[in-house]
């Protein structure tokens, strides 16, 4: 039989493999231990996030990504914060165009106002001045 430990420890080990794993609530000595799942991100080729997503990048790290003609993003998993997607019109993300704040609860994310645009970068927190 499974403690409570290894249950959150098997839990973890899942959501590192499969990295799309739910909020689970664990109780422990009357307290309810939440492990959230991180937060990811595919860019799709069509407005609905249906048709030709990519693989699966992690929102909270900053790298750049070469997403030009992408016309969405689908998430999976829930926020752990506030993030903003950092818009460049060329690539290797030289400088900042656009900024826009990842609306929160929202599951596809219509961006085809940016399709033009050659790379994107994901940030913690609020947007910055424009610099390009």
């Amino acid at each position: 039989m499974f403690t409570t430990k290894s249950l959150t420890l098997l839990l973890a080990a899942a959501a590192t493999t499969t990295h799309l794993v739910a909020a689970v609530a664990l109780p422990f000595n009357n307290v309810t231990e939440v492990i959230q799942a991180d937060y990811w991100a595919q860019f799709c080729d069509d407005t609905d996030c249906t048709q030709g997503c990519g693989e699966s990048v992690q929102v909270s790290n900053p790298g750049c990504l070469g997403e030009s003609g992408r016309r969405s993003i689908l998430f999976h998993g829930g926020a752990d914060g506030d993030y903003a997607l950092v818009v460049s019109p060329s690539g290797d993300c030289p400088c900042q165009t656009t900024c826009a704040s990842v609306p929160t609860g929202v599951q596809c994310w219509d961006i085809s106002q940016y399709q033009t645009d050659q790379s994107f970068r994901f940030i913690g927190g609020s947007c910055g001045a424009d610099n390009c």
